[in-house]
């Protein structure tokens, strides 16, 4: 059962208490990421994500470590474009610690100099352990080129440039501005008691300022291309990719099933193709990379430079075969299966449930059902898979990112059309 209660300063609290769960997740979810930065603060929000774990006004920097680890549970955050959050995984008994610890990360944190600077070294080689990785590398290569010239194509993490340019100021502003209780969202699943909940997080917020929730600037506009960027690695690699529906949109699932079925597992066609058929790649999937109001579905592989023109070609092929030809109800209804059950094996992590709880609330307002979930999936046509492809499989937003031991000259020009 899911509960939902909403604080006077705007912070709304959810709960989903699992009958004979021992564990309990609870994530405190702040409705700003990347997307809201200003330019020239880019990788704020991540910059901020680090140095809200290195102590406050009550507990130093190892005695945050030390008191999650004395309870044996975890303790992480992430960012994202839309949103971050600080999440704990404990024992249900120990849900009030965690509660308490996370509170006093976004509310008394001293953003220290000295730890700033040890964190910007921090992030600073994680920017060039990034750059190093061709096949992380190519993925912000993408994001950077197909919504170019918005703020969804910059790096969650920022720049070396932007890294560099942060001070504590820009990092207590942005705390104060968006940590506000109309940005935050806690979310609780597993062994929880909703009332309890709501009454410590509102003793611990009482004095939380309610704010002005972070505004969505307008939808980016996808961009195609063909890039090359060259490096003297063994392999090429390369994301091609195209729109997608958005996080709220009415055709989300179908879209699910459609990534799925062009190479998100095994039995995908695309790993089927390039991978078992031919032995083009180790590594061959599709995802989609979804946000409020938009998307992108992307295909990334890593090929000999000898192939990687054949394997662009097949990836072309596979995803004109989807814009011309309805799937049969044979592969349509395995793709369904295999989405449902591992929506239902999900379900056996309280991680996981708090995670659904968090993404629905942020964009749908509502928690949907398991039942309801199984429901929408089952009920995509394939009839509804071809005009979800007539709509985002254009010409017009195809865009080729490639990163290897190759250059514009000696690399054949790829005719970027599905015909």
């Amino acid at each position: 059962m899911v509960e939902k209660s909403v604080l006077d300063n705007g912070i709304r609290i959810l709960s989903e208490r699992i009958p004979g769960a021992f564990s309990a997740t609870v994530g405190f979810w702040i409705e700003c990421g990347s997307r809201h930065e200003s330019p020239e603060q880019s990788g704020v929000s991540h910059f901020l994500e680090h140095m809200l774990f290195k102590g406050t006004i009550r507990r130093s920097a190892p005695s945050i470590a030390k008191e999650i680890d004395s309870v044996g549970g975890a303790l992480n955050a992430f960012t994202s474009c839309e949103f971050s959050c600080y999440y704990a995984k404990v024992s249900g008994h120990n849900l009030p610690l965690a509660v308490d610890l996370l509170s006093d990360i976004l509310l008394n944190s001293v953003i220290d100099l000295d730890e700033l600077e040890k964190e910007r070294r921090v992030i600073l080689q994680e920017l060039h352990m990034l750059e190093d990785s061709p096949e992380e590398s190519i993925h912000e290569l993408f994001t950077s080129s197909f919504w170019r010239g918005h703020p969804l194509g910059k790096p969650i993490i920022g720049s070396i440039q932007s890294v560099q340019s942060l001070e504590r100021q820009h990092l207590v502003q942005y705390l104060d501005k968006n940590y506000c209780g109309n940005n935050l969202i806690i979310c609780v699943a597993g062994d929880v008691h909703h009332e309890e909940l709501v009454s410590q997080v509102a003793q611990l917020f009482r004095e939380h300022s309610a704010g002005v929730k972070s505004a969505i600037v307008e939808p980016p506009v996808g961009h195609s291309g063909i890039q090359i960027t060259r490096k003297e690695i063994e392999q090429v690699h390369f994301c091609l990719g195209t729109t997608a529906p958005g996080q709220c949109h009415q055709q989300r699932f179908a879209g699910n099933i459609l990534n799925t079925m062009l190479g998100g597992s095994m039995s995908s066609r695309l790993f089927q193709t390039l991978r078992e058929e031919r032995g083009m790649a180790y590594s061959v999937y599709s995802y989609l990379s979804s946000h409020s109001d938009t998307g992108a579905m992307v295909v990334y592989a890593a090929t000999s430079p000898e192939e990687v023109q054949h394997a662009v070609n097949l990836v072309l092929k596979e995803l004109s075969r989807l814009l011309h030809r309805e799937p049969d109800t044979v592969e349509l209804q395995a793709t369904k299966e295999l989405i449902k059950g591992q929506f239902m094996l999900s379900l056996e992590s309280t991680e996981n449930r708090m995670i659904r709880l968090a993404k629905n609330e942020i964009y749908l307002g509502r928690v949907q059902s398991p039942h309801e979930i199984v429901e929408s999936v089952q009920q995509v046509t394939g009839e509804d898979i071809l005009q979800l492809t007539h709509q985002f499989l254009r010409d017009e937003f195809l865009n080729l990112q490639l990163v290897g031991p190759i250059s514009g000259d000696a690399f054949p020009l790829v005719d970027l059309t599905l015909g």
